[in-house]
């Protein structure tokens, strides 16, 4: 694998920059007046295990929908994998960088 990574350059970590996260949205305090809040105060962030309670600053992924503490999911995302916890699904879109010559 070192002769490898030597040749074709080290691999991309599979993380999320932290400009991503910001830009991909879907972030809401759960206030409990709105319908999902009701609903999303019986259940947990499947990143910390902790209910969700009111006041929670928390992020949907768009692609699934799936919802998280906020902090949970963007340390998720940029230092272990960009995916959905739970469905393993694309969790934010990454900014393409456009090549530089050589």
């Amino acid at each position: 694998m070192v002769m490898l990574s030597s040749f074709i350059g080290p691999a991309k970590p599979p993380v999320a920059s932290e400009q991503d996260v910001e830009r991909a949205g879907g972030v809401a305090v759960v206030s409990g007046d709105e319908p999902d809040d009701r609903k999303r105060l019986g259940e947990r962030c499947l990143v910390c295990l902790s209910d969700f309670e009111l006041g929670d600053e928390c992020r949907t992924l768009q692609d699934c929908g799936h919802f998280f503490h906020k902090p949970c999911i963007d340390e998720w995302l940029t230092t272990g994998r960009n995916s959905c916890p739970l469905c393993r699904g694309v969790g934010v879109e990454e900014k393409k960088k456009d090549a530089v010559p050589a």
